[in-house]
Formats: C-alpha cells, structure tokens, sequence
C-alpha cells in the first residue's frame, strides 16, 4: 500500500531514464511545458528528466530566499516518490520540489513557502491533500499499451472490470498492472508488499507473486479490491501521521463479501507467499 515516508512522498520511485544520444531521440518520459519560445531550457543534473522554465523556477526560489534568512538553491525534480524535500547544511537551504509546483496556485505556493521555510504542519497537510488531488496533472509513465494485466492464472484486467462493477458502479478510472519479477533469493522474505497505489500514476500493482494457481480467484479480487479503495478514501493527515486506512477505509474493506474467507487464507499462506 501506498506509503508517506521521511518527507512529502508519494509513490514507487521511477527508473531513471537512459540518456538520449541525439536530439531526435526522446530525452525522456514526460517533459515540463514552456510558455515561451525564447525561455531558457535548464537540464536539472546529468540525466535530464524533464525541461524546466528557468525563470519560473527563480521566482519561486526568490519567494524562498524572502522567507529564509539564508541562501536557498531549489532543484526541481520528476521524482515521484518524494514530491517535496528539503535540509539545511551551513545556512544553507537546499529545496527539491516537484514540477508540479512550477505552475500550483499562489496560495498553494505560500503553504510550499511555509512549509519549507518554518515547518508549519498545517502547511504540510494542505500540500498533501494538493498533491493527492493534483495527482491527474503528473506524466504517467505507465502507458496502458505497456501494463501487463494478462499474468499465466489471472487476468487482473477481468479482476479490476469485475470488482469495478461491482462495488463501485464502474466509477474506478485507475489502470492496474502487476509488479516486476525480481531475483529469487536464498533465503526467503521477511516481509511482501502485494499490492500497492500509486495516486500520481492512478495506478494499482499487484505482486507477481499471486499469479500461481494455488492462489485463488477470490483472494487476488480482494487485494485489487484493497488497492482500489485506496484510490476512492484517500488517507488523512500530514507528513508525520499519515493515516493510509481511515475508519472509513476500514468499513469499506468489510464490504468486500469474501473479507473474512480472504484475511484467513491469506494468515494460512503466508509463508509460502514469502518463500515464492
């Protein structure tokens, strides 16, 4: 399930994209608009991600340097997984934000000010609230030509329509996918995330691991089902209490009518879901 960690974070961090060698080669998934032809095109570290408006991004880092008694450098990134993070290091304020907050609304860009220049934590819930309901506006690298919902025992696709129709009217616009095979190890896991939600991409994973024929139909439904309520009841709070499952996610859950059937299998097998 989806996690808030250290900062403002949100999602799976993506792979960086290989470097293009020749300009007409795309440089990468998803790109910053500029507003001018003759706006300066900043290239953010050694593997560019995204074009940056240079003077957009000094006006904000000017709003910063007014709030802060010190000098500020801010880095805008793609980073999906961390939206907002900042340190201090000999006076120094260093500031990586998102593209997203190039072109938010004056008052959202005041909570940012706030937010990295003084701590204050209802700034920090503000913005995790904007950037949950801003999560339409970022790139999707995920393109549903590439998502793989057709494993060798379930058809997560036919899953997601089902549960869709079901229980949310078919309201759900989300796309779904399952996870990367990673290496076997020796030893098994201690821990497995089998399902996950990624707001920013609208996009639902579910673990290799339970595309096994021992895995019942109704028991994958229940974790798509899971990671869609996730997309419906978003979590509560700021940065430092991050609540992923409100009580009103919770009763929801319980609607699911093999809840009870699909906690108990799942405390049966787990074992042998770590050791796949």
């Amino acid at each position: 399930m989806a996690a808030w960690r250290a900062h403002l974070q949100l999602g799976p961090r993506a792979p960086a994209p290989r470097v293009a060698k020749a300009l007409g080669r795309p440089l990468a998934p998803a790109a910053f608009r500029v507003p001018r032809r003759s706006s300066t095109l900043v290239f953010p570290g050694h593997s560019p991600q995204i074009f940056v408006h240079e003077g957009v991004r000094q006006a904000l880092e000017r709003r910063l340097m007014a709030a802060f008694p010190g000098p500020v450098l801010l880095s805008v990134t793609d980073n999906r997984h961390s939206m907002i993070s900042h340190s201090e290091e000999r006076g120094v304020l260093h500031v990586r934000v998102h593209h997203m907050f190039l072109d938010a609304p004056p008052d959202v860009l005041d909570m940012l000010v706030q937010y990295l220049t003084r701590d204050d934590r209802v700034a920090s819930a503000r913005l995790g609230r904007y950037i949950e309901d801003a999560g339409n506006r970022i790139v999707r690298h995920a393109a549903r030509s590439s998502l793989q919902t057709k494993g060798k025992i379930h058809d997560l696709l036919a899953l997601f329509d089902d549960v869709n129709a079901e229980y949310f009217g078919g309201s759900v616009h989300a796309l779904i996918t399952w996870g990367k095979r990673g290496r076997r190890h020796e030893r098994p896991r201690s821990t497995i995330k089998l399902g996950s939600y990624s707001s920013a991409e609208r996009l639902i994973r579910v673990h290799p691991v339970l595309d096994r024929p021992w895995v019942p139909r109704y028991f994958v439904a229940y974790i798509v089902y899971h990671e869609m309520l996730h997309h419906v009841v978003p979590a509560r709070g700021g940065i430092e209490r991050r609540v992923l499952h409100p009580p009103a996610f919770l009763e929801r859950e319980r609607s699911f009518h093999h809840f009870e059937r699909a906690i108990a299998w799942e405390k049966r097998h787990l074992g042998r879901l770590l050791r796949s």
